[in-house]
């Protein structure tokens, strides 16, 4: 059979909602076969499999208990005897001179006393520490001073809390743990005071470390007949649950927990505390009662099987094909191919999605053709206007420039009548010479400093004493970067034409230039006549949106201009502050992010 005429075939699906296969592929493959299922084998395996359940659980139960209160009473059994022990009293009990009588006495008593190292046989124990109050004992083997560190320990802190005189007590070390990677750091320990043979000079205490890995490891044998829980105080202490059973991690909470439902729960005093054995299984597996039947097993097999693949097999080939043709079809979107869907589509939802694919590339094609044209059309236009306006500018320093030196020039001469103006034309032809070449508009921050040093000097000229200047420069790197040429040198011609010119008192001009948090900050100030605060707030609106179209409005078109030309090429990163008062004078601060001004 051919591929095409088998399409044909279950074509008639594809016109079908994906609602009406969904509620197909339910009712056939879930509902039927489990409905079936169970009414045929329910009451069959019903009561044999509540009553393994039964004995199992029980025999689980009586198996955990008896494994756990024989861990405990082993441990206890050794904290007992420990606690008993005359020569172990005396021998912690003694001052000792130094260190050599110390040890000498220490080895003396594991010679004449084994107890220790045989309780060590017990498997349930895995540590014995004595915590001893006396300052002539040398930390080592089982025995540690009872310090300050120890008493700030949380298991001590619980044994001097509690009017027991012995208790257990589960904590996570996290030294330990980070030192040993197969002990982890979690510990159950039977803690007591050592005070059997009454009032003592010295302080002690016994710790007894049950075996946690031993414990866990009976735990986990019980695996196969579900998960057991061993809780204390909420926590999960023992498990034979991987999940909590992670020793390099602290106790887990039972609350926080995610558990089988719980079958069984029994309460088991210990020592101090009562813990809960809780036992939770997953859902019953039925599997093994239905292969008693090989005729059912055969029936199962074509119910749940044989039937439901054949269907859902048919429907997926009605999702599959086309969901695969559309994901094609996108993916040359990304390498930008547009091509419509063509062939039958049928009438569900995914026909749908095709019919608005298909529609989708066809205006995404328009859209190209129109919108893309026009932006690049009007980019063209964009950056076309910005060469002409740049332009603009630049034409526009020279003349103005020339033309007020020019005039200082002519007043200088006319008042003192006097030819000692070579120096200042020497001067004047230096700028004017730079002031002609606008091949580099960019130059460094040096070079300004040049330019404005020697304008500055002509207007002192011109001034006499009534004119005093400051440049200064705080950080050497910053000669290196670049500027628009003449962008300074504006501001200050406008603070010497507007600000010094209409005062009759002596003024005085400063340049700064310095960094101030990653922003290289140009300032300069004048001593001259100011302005009111409305010119201020005039002026302060005028230069928050500079433009071309507005550079008439202003007297100082030259401020304007430098303001323009370093929004171009900063990209608008540059921010000017003016403030000003009336008869004290006017200072403009330019603020340039460092990055900006490096990098031009």
């Amino acid at each position: 059979m051919s591929r095409k005429k088998y399409c044909k075939r279950i074509q008639f699906l594809d016109d079908w909602s994906l609602k009406t296969k969904l509620y197909i592929l339910f009712i056939f493959c879930v509902l039927v076969p489990v409905l079936v299922t169970n009414t045929v084998f329910y009451q069959s395996i019903k009561g044999n499999i509540e009553e393994k359940e039964h004995s199992r659980f029980n025999e689980m139960q009586q198996r955990i208990k008896f494994n756990l209160r024989n861990s405990i009473d082993n441990s206890l059994y050794v904290s007992n005897f420990l606690y008993t022990d005359g020569t172990l009293n005396r021998f912690m009990e003694f001052k000792y001179r130094d260190q050599e009588d110390y040890y000498s006495a220490y080895y003396d008593m594991l010679s004449n006393n084994n107890l220790v190292r045989y309780y060590y046989s017990y498997q349930q124990v895995n540590q014995i520490t004595f915590y001893v109050g006396n300052d002539t004992f040398v930390n080592g083997g089982n025995f540690i001073k009872l310090d300050e560190e120890v008493k700030k320990s949380d298991w001590y802190q619980a044994l001097m809390n509690t009017s027991d005189h012995i208790m257990i007590y589960s904590y996570f070390d996290k030294q330990q743990a980070e030192m040993s990677q197969s002990q982890g750091g979690r510990k159950v320990s039977i803690i007591r005071k050592l005070d059997y043979f009454g009032e003592q000079q010295v302080e002690k205490v016994l710790k007894v470390d049950l075996d946690y890995a031993f414990i866990n490891k009976s735990l986990k044998n019980e695996g196969a007949n579900g998960k057991v829980y061993v809780v204390s105080d909420g926590r999960v202490i023992f498990s034979n649950d991987s999940k909590m059973n992670q020793m390099r991690k602290p106790f887990n909470l039972i609350a926080n927990s995610s558990i089988d439902p719980v079958q069984s729960m029994q309460s088991i005093p210990v020592v101090s505390e009562d813990w809960q054995i809780v036992v939770s299984t997953e859902k019953l597996d039925v599997l093994s009662e239905i292969v008693n039947s090989k005729l059912n097993l055969t029936l199962l097999i074509i119910l749940n099987l044989l039937v439901p693949t054949l269907l859902i097999w048919l429907i997926s080939r009605s999702l599959v094909i086309r969901v695969d043709r559309i994901a094609k079809h996108l993916d040359q979107v990304k390498h930008e191919k547009f091509e419509v869907i063509s062939g039958p589509v049928g009438k569900d939802e995914i026909g749908s999605l095709t019919h608005s694919y298909n529609m989708m590339v066809i205006k995404i094609k328009n859209l190209i053709e129109i919108v893309f044209k026009g932006q690049v059309e009007r980019q063209a236009l964009e950056l076309s206007k910005k060469q002409a306006e740049l332009k603009a500018l630049q034409s526009q320093v020279n003349p103005h420039f020339m033309f007020n030196t020019l005039e200082t020039i002519r007043m200088r001469s006319l008042i003192k009548d006097e030819l000692e103006t070579s120096d200042v034309i020497h001067k004047l032809a230096l700028l004017l010479r730079q002031t002609i070449n606008w091949g580099d508009d960019l130059i460094t921050i040096a070079e300004e400093i040049n330019f404005v040093e020697s304008y500055l000097s002509i207007q002192q000229y011109r001034f006499g004493e009534k004119l005093q200047f400051a440049i200064r420069i705080t950080d050497e790197s910053i000669a290196a970067m670049m500027l628009p040429k003449l962008t300074v040198l504006t501001f200050v011609e406008n603070a010497c034409v507007h600000g010094i010119e209409g005062t009759s008192n002596d003024g005085v001009v400063e340049v700064l230039f310095e960094i101030r948090s990653n922003e290289l900050y140009i300032s300069i100030r004048d001593t001259g006549v100011g302005m009111d605060q409305d010119k201020l707030a005039s002026l302060r609106k005028m230069m928050q949106d500079p433009s071309m179209d507005r550079m008439s409005e202003l007297s100082s078109i030259g401020m304007m201009n430098a303001y323009i030309r370093l929004r171009m090429y900063f990209d608008d990163f540059v921010q000017v502050h003016i403030f000003s008062e009336k008869g004290k004078g006017t200072t403009i601060g330019i603020q340039i992010p460092l990055m900006q001004a490096s990098q031009e």
